[in-house]
């Protein structure tokens, strides 16, 4: 049943991705006609006989050229918005994979050894099948996103060295607006990189990563962002690791957007069966009711309904308790199986 359920969440969303991929591709397609027609026009203009006899088709020109630019930088922004959305939907597919890997495992220490070597085949098929195409589909989005992105960069550059000469001014701030995108660029591929799974994961325990998450947090001086342990630690399964990591990234993040919280309180805790993350805010609170089934067109409604599910897959226990003036206070327990400690 839970993989029927994994299979099911796996799909919805590969379509989804598939659909956004579809829509970020026109927009591509619509951005390069659209720099190639202003391209077309400015080279139309003749600068030296227009600073002399104005004429009426070249100040239409302009005003063209002014209109497809502010389409441009439209389609540019729209364009970003989509590559996160995608790069986002792949870690959710790969953290997904990883635990349908798991619950098959589990499933096939079910079956006799017969079921059990015919469906080891199968199943290890379909995961490298998936895990290529994926590896495919990123190192796609990755080309192209960045070298459409450093093309347009190449474009400005040469545009500065035109005009370096007979208009410094304007250079100047092509040159500032230029390092901007390029300052765009390496951030955004920071968050591409930073919202896959961790590459060092298996060998970082628990409270080290979300130390770095705390840490991370506390720089932006928008949260007083507290963390503490609490029994002996325990070395999870990179499942759990993962899991418990995306949960409390979840959890800040709403308080971030949402509670106009001064203060956070992360606490990890470990017993002999159970591993429990608590996550408290001095925020502004809600009522539990208004937001069970939100869903906003940004998303920003479904974080809570991420984290139950997260901890589903673990046969755990989530608690949101929060009253309006009195902040949230979230509390995670996971089951620890022999195996995973």
């Amino acid at each position: 049943m839970i993989i029927k359920y994994l299979e099911k969440m796996h799909h919805e969303m590969y379509e989804s991705k598939l659909n956004v991929e579809r829509e970020n591709q026109k927009k591509k397609i619509l951005l390069r006609d659209n720099i190639r027609f202003i391209q077309a026009l400015e080279n139309s203009l003749d600068e030296n006989f227009e600073s002399f006899t104005p004429r009426d088709v070249d100040q239409e020109i302009h005003a063209k050229i002014s209109s497809l630019k502010e389409e441009q930088k439209k389609l540019e922004m729209e364009i970003n918005e989509s590559g996160i959305e995608i790069s986002n939907l792949d870690a959710h597919l790969d953290e997904l994979e990883s635990v349908l890997k798991v619950a098959r495992e589990k499933e096939r220490n079910q079956l006799n050894k017969k079921d059990l070597k015919q469906k080891r085949g199968i199943y290890q098929r379909k995961i490298l099948e998936i895990q290529e195409i994926e590896r495919q589909r990123i190192a796609r989005e990755l080309h192209d996103s960045v070298v459409q992105s450093l093309t347009n960069t190449i474009h400005k550059i040469e545009i500065c060295s035109k005009i370096m000469e007979v208009d410094s001014v304007r250079c100047r701030l092509e040159l500032h607006v230029l390092s901007k995108t390029i300052r765009d660029i390496i951030q955004e591929m920071r968050n591409i990189i930073y919202d896959l799974r961790p590459t060092a994961l298996d060998n970082i325990r628990l409270e080290t990563l979300i130390e770095n998450e705390v840490s991370k947090i506390s720089k932006s001086e928008i949260l007083n962002v507290s963390y503490e342990t609490l029994g002996e630690s325990i070395e999870l399964s990179p499942m759990i690791t993962l899991s418990v990591l995306r949960i409390v990234q979840e959890a800040c993040n709403n308080i971030l957007k949402h509670a106009k919280a001064k203060s956070v309180l992360v606490q990890v805790e470990y017993n002999k069966e159970n591993v429990f993350v608590r996550v408290e805010d001095d925020g502004v609170g809600f009522t539990i009711n208004d937001i069970q089934n939100l869903k906003k067109e940004d998303g920003s409604g479904l974080g809570i309904s991420m984290m139950k599910e997260r901890v589903f897959l673990f046969a755990g226990r989530l608690e949101v308790n929060s009253e309006p003036g009195k902040g949230t206070r979230i509390l995670v327990e996971i089951p620890i199986d022999k195996e995973d400690a």
